[in-house]
């Protein structure tokens, strides 16, 4: 009963209060602390009582029915009669006490009435509404009979006389004295009830005893001439009985009341923290503001409320639920509150409204609003305002977990240089589209995927930060040309990607903007692009493939693009080779196009499967310095003549490095004809330190070779190569570019490619084209 949300429910009299929150401990066995000082107590007063009663029992025999009749009332009017009062029982004993008090010896008073305590208390243990411990605790409680009994002993009253009031009153004094100052001890060191709140019980008592001590006085003066007039006593104390029924009948359902009251109260606070619990559960925002909102209601018994909720620069978001009629209130209070920043309570036509501020910062947002609640005829309590403001703390730290949430969730699929989404944000797009169209008929939309032409030089002429401002440049660029049905993404270096609606009234268009996007030129440059284009759902179920397709569609395209410098150096190169082996540049073709499939599985980026490209291309340009005597040798080669082939691909890097686009090509070429085991040449490179795009075209190489006819012998078949690959695993060859080049063998090859240029003309052929390839697969739809 001692919860800070009660507080309103309790009595605000002390006397109550201790009342209130001891009555549930009632029943309870006493402490061992208050078991010892009641036998303590208990020991005090019989040694004061039993040494004054003996003497006078001897020298003033009493009736043995008075006493008994005496003894038996009070039992009974203490047994029966008890009305709770503070931390104890108020007794009506004074219309027993007093007669007891002038019809015997006043110092057998305080034994007898002790006697008569034990007594109520035994039947009440009997009965079992009490343990057999109270019995001992009775009688520490004869202790006010002392007090009287003492001043009657020093000051016999003389009836008929003046002076026969003032000893009563002293006697009463005396009683009241020694029963505060023995029930205080008590009470204090074993209950720890302070001294100035047992002062306030008293005084309740004393007021009680005086008003009854009268009847007591008259009831004594009637018992003087027939001691069965004693008896009138009954009927009093059975009115007396009926009154104290009823109050403790009343105060035990108010205590029920008050625990039901509690209960509810603790049940409800828990239902708050539970729904905090579950604010970053539920990561978004229009969710948050539904939980909060009814929370709050349900918690506060509110008629109506309002939750707003301004977040930077979006929209705010406004939730309203309850009577509609106190749809000004609630935006009056809320939107005053926003504004101040404090809570707000106020009363409107019987309506109170309150209003709690919500502030908050997170990632770099910011962010303000109100929750504002109503209801009719009841204000808002301190208890229910703090707790409305600890759920309203909840939220706030909640919002701050959702905002962090969505910011890092928005960096982990946001491109930093572009601000497009990235490889991430295209693959969940593309998944949801996909594959979470399953069991519906999705709509047919476009795959586009871009690699531009030309970037490198542009970045190796005008350098890096030049080259990432023309990507951020034509992201933008890409972005408003596909927007707003298309969606635009940037998957790394120089590669992009659009999804769009296939529409075949507009693919065209569309098509040609983003080609047309990626173009730039210069003095000294000329950007255009390479596309690869799949129709989804039609050509590919999942996005792994669909990337997959779009990325051999675009790359097969890019291998065959118009040339520029490089490309114009590399076809002259090529000449060469055919000119002094006419059979040269077939095999380098061939080794190529398997070298392009491995560097994509492997991962490789767009830039470096184009060196990869051209390496694979050109790994043999260094044996146009080689005699032909040696290349045309239908045996065996003699040591000298091995020599003389192990330089091929030192002069193959010098002839590249000759044109500076070439350079990085040329690494390649030198160390295509380096081993696994580090036995290769020329460098006797081993492991990883020979660069992973020789090791590539060294095992392309070998399966060419295997599988082509040479001057010296025949071809060999496909398993065979596979087998001998296998075997020289680990050795010779780069164990896992094998398991990739086998796993290559067994894909298909099914490409459709697209080429950008800068020109606009080429642009809307593209687009056309798109068009024709994929219009008869929608008409078939």
């Amino acid at each position: 009963m001692h919860e800070s949300g009660l507080e309103d429910a309790r009595s605000t009299d002390p006397v109550e209060r201790l009342l209130e929150d001891s009555w549930e401990h009632r029943g309870e066995r006493a402490s061992h602390r208050e078991l010892v000082v009641e036998a303590l107590a208990a020991g005090g007063f019989l040694l004061v009582a039993v040494p004054l009663a003996i003497p006078a029992l001897l020298l003033h025999p009493v009736d043995p029915f008075l006493v008994a009749l005496l003894v038996s009332l009070y039992a009974l009017v203490a047994g029966a009669i008890r009305f709770p009062i503070g931390a104890g029982y108020m007794v009506p004993s004074y219309l027993i006490l007093v007669p007891m008090l002038l019809l015997l010896p006043p110092a057998t008073v305080p034994m007898f009435v002790a006697l008569a305590l034990v007594l109520a208390s035994m039947v009440r243990c009997l009965a079992g509404r009490v343990s057999a411990e109270h019995i001992l605790f009775s009688v520490p409680n004869a202790w006010h009979a002392l007090g009287p009994a003492l001043v009657l002993l020093v000051i016999p009253p003389t009836h008929g006389t003046v002076a026969t009031a003032a000893v009563y009153l002293a006697a009463f004094v005396a009683s009241c004295v020694v029963d505060f100052a023995t029930s205080t001890l008590r009470e204090s060191v074993a209950l720890a009830v302070a001294p100035q709140l047992q002062l306030r019980v008293a005084a309740v008592v004393w007021l009680v005893d005086a008003c009854i001590a009268p009847l007591g006085l008259l009831l004594a003066h009637v018992a003087r001439h027939s001691h069965l007039s004693l008896l009138m006593a009954l009927p009093f104390s059975a009115l007396l009985w009926i009154l104290e029924r009823e109050r403790s009948a009343r105060i035990a359902q108010a205590q029920v009341r008050l625990e039901l009251v509690a209960r509810e109260r603790t049940r409800l606070q828990a239902a708050v923290r539970r729904l905090g619990d579950a604010f970053a559960a539920k990561l978004d925002l229009s969710a948050l503001v539904g939980i909060v909102l009814n929370g709050s209601l349900e918690a506060m018994d509110a008629d109506a409320g309002q939750l707003t909720l301004a977040v930077g620069d979006r929209s705010s978001l406004t939730e309203t639920t309850g009577e509609s009629a106190h749809a000004l209130i609630l935006e009056t209070i809320g939107l005053a509150t926003r504004e101040s920043g404090r809570p707000t309570q106020v009363e409107q036509n019987g309506v109170w409204a309150l209003a709690l501020p919500i502030s908050f910062a997170s990632e770099g947002e910011t962010g303000r609003g109100a929750l504002t609640v109503t209801r009719r005829s009841r204000e808002f309590r301190d208890d229910e305002q703090a707790l409305l403001h600890g759920l309203v703390k909840r939220a706030e730290m909640a919002i701050c977990e959702i905002l962090g949430h969505e910011a890092l969730h928005e960096q982990a699929v946001t491109d930093p240089l572009t601000g497009l989404g990235n490889r991430r944000k295209l693959s969940a797009e593309l998944n949801d589209r996909l594959v979470g169209a399953a069991g519906a008929e999705p709509e047919p939309f476009l795959l586009l995927l871009f690699d531009l032409d030309g970037f490198k030089g542009y970045n190796d002429t005008f350098g890096h930060l030049a080259g990432d401002a023309l990507l951020a440049h034509l992201g933008g660029r890409l972005a408003n040309s596909v927007a707003p049905d298309g969606t635009a993404y940037r998957l790394g270096g120089d590669e992009f990607c659009v999804l769009l609606p296939a529409v075949p009234g507009d693919m065209q268009d569309q098509v040609a903007g983003a080609a047309a996007a990626l173009s730039e030129r210069g003095e000294r440059f000329s950007i255009g692009a390479s596309c690869g284009a799949v129709l989804l759902p039609h050509e590919a179920s999942t996005p792994d493939y669909a990337l997959q397709l779009a990325d051999q569609r675009m790359y097969a395209r890019k291998q065959g693009r118009p040339s520029a410098v490089r490309e114009q150096t590399r076809d002259v190169l090529l000449r060469i080779m055919h000119a002094k082996q006419p059979g040269l540049p077939d095999h380098s073709s061939g080794v190529a196009d398997l070298a392009i499939q491995v560097g994509r599985r492997l991962g490789m980026g767009a830039e470096q499967i184009d060196e990869l490209a051209r390496a694979a291309e050109l790994h043999d340009i260094g044996k146009v310095g080689l005699p032909d005597a040696i290349l045309d040798k239908p045996g065996a080669l003699d040591p000298d003549e091995w020599e003389f082939v192990r330089q091929h691909t030192i002069l193959g890097e010098r002839i590249l490095s000759a044109a500076p686009a070439l350079r990085p090509v040329a690494t390649i070429v030198r160390a295509s004809h380096e081993r696994w085991d580090g036995r290769g040449y020329p460098d006797r490179l081993g492991g990883e330190e020979i660069p992973l795009a020789a090791r590539i075209v060294a095992v392309c190489d070998a399966y060419e070779a295997i599988t082509s006819d040479r001057c010296y012998r025949r071809a060999r078949s496909t398993e065979v190569a596979r087998k001998e690959l296998i075997r020289e695993a680990g050795r010779q060859f780069d164990p896992q570019v094998v398991a990739a080049f086998l796993e290559e063998l067994e894909q298909p090859d099914e490409l459709l490619v697209l080429t950008v240029s800068p020109d606009d003309e080429q642009a809307q052929e593209l687009g056309g084209q798109v068009a024709e390839f994929f219009l008869p697969m929608l008409e078939s739809r």
